[in-house]
């Protein structure tokens, strides 16, 4: 399934690396569990294996990926106003782990930032932030950039789609 060193991305949390399976007795019964560890948040946590298949965990995208992430930047769809339904539906999009759907959402909220005269929302700020920080996590690890260069290219992106 995975192995130690593999990068991987788990849902709400953002891309990692395998740094560890480890076995622990629990109630006498030996579980094996992956250790993960996300660089830009920091965060090391502990997933059994036999959730992995719940859990949305999956590997990082390919480089020849990176095109269709451009595109998805570029071309989200739009956003319904803010409410507490559409806050549902957005926590799910991150919630997802999919890079896409992280990008959809970067894109419509940076489209709606654009739009509005005082900015977005609070819970559309960070839900902006977080996607932003997802695809950036992921960034690292597939084209080994720096988080400051990760940033940059979801920006690069960002701004091709107001040009256009």
């Amino acid at each position: 399934m995975f192995n130690v060193g593999d990068h991987v991305v788990y849902p709400f949390h953002g891309a990692g690396t395998i740094k560890d399976i480890e076995e622990k007795d629990v109630l006498g019964e030996i579980l094996s569990y992956y250790i993960l560890h996300f660089p830009l948040v920091d965060v090391t946590l502990m997933l059994p294996e036999n959730r992995i298949n719940d859990s949305g965990l999956r590997k990082v995208i390919d480089q020849s990926e990176l095109d269709s992430l451009i595109e998805a930047l570029q071309n989200g769809p739009d956003l319904p106003p803010t409410t507490s339904h559409f806050s549902r539906e957005t926590e799910n999009l991150l919630k997802s782990g999919s890079i896409i759907d992280a990008a959809h959402l970067i894109s419509s909220l940076s489209r709606k930032q654009t739009e509005r005269a005082n900015g977005l929302h609070i819970q559309d700020r960070n839900h902006l932030q977080k996607a932003r920080q997802m695809i950036a996590s992921e960034l690292v690890l597939v084209n080994d950039m720096s988080e400051e260069q990760a940033y940059e290219f979801i920006d690069d992106a960002l701004l091709e789609m107001k040009q256009a």
